[in-house]
């Protein structure tokens, strides 16, 4: 039997994959093997359905991002672990997914940027902060210009439409150009620290090999 946590699943699914506005409700409920009639006991809305799939979707970034950041590893490496998950997320959604979202419901896509204006950016400036506390990066840094710089780049608007555009590739390098940004907020002490760890850095997005990029010196 059909539950509302498997509504909200196999939603979020579809609208990931294929974006919002290309997904119907017909078609999720055939998904799920029921008729619209008894997807709508379950959910009132296509409305309230959205809100929910925000929520898990918002619930399950969380969720992940605090399993992967252990709170004894090094600045780098969480810094690291934090910018590929999110751009491995950002890899599996649908470019037009938030488009959709802000034409569907205004309120629903101003929660998700609210989202990453205040929580998301919580965990990057309190790693920042760590390495600033520790020698590592400068103490002059603006942590909040340094976030909204490192995500523009994972938005990467301008170039998803463009011709020859390839997911994997321009975030695997979108990954490595926020990496080597780093190096350039740290301390003499990070700068060393930070050559000993490069390689290994590279190593936490997938496919990192596909991608001839250079370190900058």
């Amino acid at each position: 039997m059909v539950d509302d946590r498997t509504i909200v699943e196999t939603s979020y699914m579809l609208y990931v994959k294929h974006g919002i506005k290309s997904v119907s409700v017909d078609e999720i409920a055939a998904m799920l093997g029921i008729s619209k009639k008894t997807l709508y006991v379950h959910i009132r809305s296509r409305d309230e359905l959205l809100q929910l799939v925000i929520d898990y979707s918002l619930t399950q970034f969380i969720a992940g991002l605090r399993k992967l950041l252990e709170p004894e590893e090094h600045v780098f490496r969480k810094l690291g672990h934090l910018y590929s998950y999110i751009i491995k997320i950002n890899r599996k959604v649908n470019p037009s997914f938030l488009p959709d979202l802000k034409k569907v419901n205004i309120g629903h896509f101003r929660r998700i940027q609210d989202f990453r204006n205040d929580q998301l950016f919580s965990f990057v400036k309190s790693i920042m902060e760590q390495g600033v506390q520790e020698g590592l990066f400068r103490p002059d840094l603006d942590l909040k210009l340094v976030y909204l710089n490192q995500i523009s780049k994972i938005d990467g608007g301008v170039l998803k439409g463009s011709p020859g555009y390839n997911q994997t590739l321009f975030s695997d390098s979108i990954y490595k150009l926020i990496i080597n940004d780093l190096i350039g907020m740290t301390t003499l002490k990070g700068h060393q620290e930070f050559e000993k760890q490069y390689d290994e850095l590279l190593h936490l997005i997938d496919g990192y090999s596909q991608c001839n990029f250079q370190k900058t010196k």
